[in-house]
């Protein structure tokens, strides 16, 4: 028989290692592109959709300099994307919260591929028990969280875990900065490009309280559903020339309110909502839907700061809200949805209810 309650801590954040403005990675995109042939009217749309991102500075876990020196990016990515992992897993352990005390270790992470698996390279780095429970959750962009969410509340519910780690790794940008460009990027390549960064966020999932500082619910439902005729619209993979690939297409906007529409309209009104997500997103929720208007101001934040960081984005959030709700800023409703879009297009709500503080 699975706990009652199931308690969550405040996520622990990190960045890349490299910190650098979007003017700069602009600049530097653009300089990239002036030996192609019929780059000219792209390399012009780089500015403007750079400028109109909402994005002040974005992080790489590997510098520029060292990116450019590199052949192979394949290892460099795995290996950043490993680095990145280690070190928000690391800033969340302390001396109460040693790596052997957790039963479980979920890992979400878009950008390593291949074996051994991201987790069992943590497990072994970090020290955890050889048999604690290992899984990993790939492909699934800014939509990971919620997913490693729902099956750390289900290890728990089932008995099979006491305490849970939740990590989420990406290191979008320097899959996107360590691409040679061997023919002219579409508008899709671009925008992709200008949003993509690396960070990471770690959590605590349990059945008893690990610290003072918790949230708890009593129930946990994951909503999920891929829209129909969307696959083409998001890719991060690598292109012809084997260099790595990333694009977003324009759907997202389009479709977006009529999918969220229905569920939100039935949500529990004093549900608090958290959404990662692009400028023109965040304008669209906030125009059409209030009981987003509270939390959209921490979404801006986390992507001017920080750009896209995939599957740690709506954690972040939730990190950048927590700091709020403990200064006495902002309190958690009875229900938190995490809503966030996943490549596919997979559009998904976490909802815990019966949230307690």
């Amino acid at each position: 028989m699975g706990p009652a309650r199931r308690y969550l801590e405040r996520p622990v954040v990190e960045p890349g290692l490299h910190t650098y403005a979007q003017t700069e990675l602009a600049e530097l995109f653009r300089r990239r592109l002036t030996k192609l042939k019929g780059s000219e009217q792209i390399r012009q749309m780089v500015g403007f959709v750079y400028e109109h991102a909402g994005i002040e500075q974005r992080h790489l876990e590997v510098s520029v300099a060292e990116i450019e020196s590199r052949s192979g990016w394949y290892r460099l990515v795995n290996a950043a994307t490993a680095s990145l992992a280690q070190r928000v897993i690391t800033k969340l352990l302390r001396e109460d919260l040693p790596a052997d005390s957790f039963d479980a270790l979920v890992v979400v992470s878009a950008s390593y591929a291949g074996f051994p698996s991201l987790s069992r390279l943590l497990q072994t780095e970090l020290g955890m028990r050889p048999e604690a429970l290992c899984y990993d959750l790939t492909g699934l962009g800014c939509a990971g969280p919620t997913h490693g969410l729902h099956l750390a509340d289900m290890l728990l519910t089932t008995g099979a875990a006491q305490r849970v780690c939740l990590v989420c790794a990406d290191v979008m940008g320097t899959h996107g900065e360590s691409r040679v460009h061997n023919e002219v990027p579409n508008m899709s390549q671009v925008v992709a490009h200008c949003l993509a960064s690396d960070g990471a966020a770690a959590v605590v999932v349990s059945a008893k309280p690990s610290s003072s500082s918790c949230i708890s619910w009593d129930g946990c439902r994951l909503d999920t559903r891929l829209w129909p005729n969307s696959l083409a619209e998001n890719d991060f993979t690598a292109s012809e020339d084997n260099q790595p690939l990333i694009s977003v297409g324009k759907e997202i906007r389009t479709r977006l309110l009529d999918e969220l529409g229905p569920t939100v309209a039935a949500a529990n009104p004093d549900t608090t909502y958290f959404h990662p997500g692009g400028a023109s997103l965040m304008r669209q929720l906030g125009a059409s839907f209030p009981a987003f208007a509270p939390t959209l101001d921490i979404s801006s934040k986390v992507l001017r700061e920080h750009g896209n960081i995939g599957s740690a984005s709506v954690l972040w959030v939730l990190h950048e809200a927590w700091a709020q709700h403990e200064a006495g800023q902002r309190a958690f409703g009875p229900d938190l949805r995490l809503i966030a879009l996943g490549p596919g297009i997979v559009s998904t709500q976490l909802c815990l209810t019966g949230v307690s503080q």
